[in-house]
């Protein structure tokens, strides 16, 4: 509980309407944390909190979990589109990358990654951390140094590349695919 009123004095600044009082409405103030535990519990997943911490600091099921989400993306969508109506140009690309972290789970920064086929969260996070932040520098990045990656194999590899119009030499892959069997066939003749 403190440290949801702790969240609630940080960000009272953000919020669009006034806080009510603790001892005036106390039933009022208990809905509004519990309103308040639920930006917490979406912020929380936008900064890519694993699930299990979630849990455990939120007392948050992962089905509570995916429905929250589940309802931000359709509240966000729907705000796109009132915003699109109501020629709030300024707004859509706010809402349509917000849209995206909420979705995926992740912060500002792997918005790109997350875009291509097969890479969410965790994929991103390793890309980025290895030094590819940009579609640009995936585009230029060698096989084998996408391979050599954790959670990333040739096949995964491969099609990533070709998401982002890298070129993939014929060689290259062939060479890789090798390596990888003989890699297979040393782990079956050690057991």
């Amino acid at each position: 509980m403190d440290a949801l009123q702790f969240f609630v004095e940080d960000h009272q600044d953000e919020f669009m309407f006034d806080l009510p009082a603790m001892y005036q409405d106390r039933l009022a103030f208990e809905e509004f944390l519990g309103e308040a535990k639920l930006s917490w519990v979406l912020k929380s997943w936008m900064d890519e909190t694993s699930e299990d911490e979630m849990i455990e600091r939120f007392s948050v099921q992962p089905g509570d979990l995916y429905r929250l989400i589940s309802t931000a993306k359709w509240l966000l969508h729907a705000s796109h589109e009132l915003a699109s109506l109501f020629q709030h140009k300024d707004l859509l690309s706010h809402l349509a990358k917000l849209t995206v972290r909420i979705e995926k789970g992740v912060k500002p920064e792997l918005l790109p990654l997350v875009k291509l086929e097969g890479v969410g969260r965790a994929r991103a996070r390793v890309l980025y951390n290895s030094g590819l932040r940009s579609v640009d520098d995936v585009k230029r990045a060698p096989l084998q140094k996408l391979t050599g990656l954790p959670l990333i194999g040739p096949r995964l590899a491969q099609k990533i590349k070709e998401q982002v119009g890298g070129y993939v030499k014929a060689d290259e892959w062939q060479n890789l695919k090798k390596k990888k069997e003989t890699e297979q066939q040393r782990a079956l003749t050690e057991y």
